[in-house]
């Protein structure tokens, strides 16, 4: 079994983080990442990025009880990390 620490290591990875957002399978969240991406005229994973590096440094106590929910039974937990940071980071 996978670690936290082993997931939000692969989290730093852009490469890592762009198969993470495929396998997530979130069309929504991907969508919604693309746009801001569109916006702010970066690439899709340094939007991703930037989300999971605001949300290790920002958020509270319920948001990383969210985040060890969504991962209790997953198949994929960097993934469902992966989704649940960037759902909290696009937010705020």
């Amino acid at each position: 079994m996978i670690t936290l620490g082993e997931v939000l290591t692969q989290l730093q990875d852009g490469a890592e983080v762009y198969a993470l957002l495929t396998e997530a399978g979130d069309l929504v969240g991907i969508s919604r990442l693309n746009e801001v991406a569109a916006a702010r005229t970066q690439d899709p994973c340094d939007v991703a990025l930037d989300a999971v590096a605001a949300f290790t440094e920002q958020a509270d106590e319920a948001a990383w009880v969210q985040l060890m929910s969504r991962l209790h039974d997953t198949q994929s937990p960097g993934a469902a990390c992966l989704s649940e940071m960037i759902s909290w980071s696009l937010a705020r």
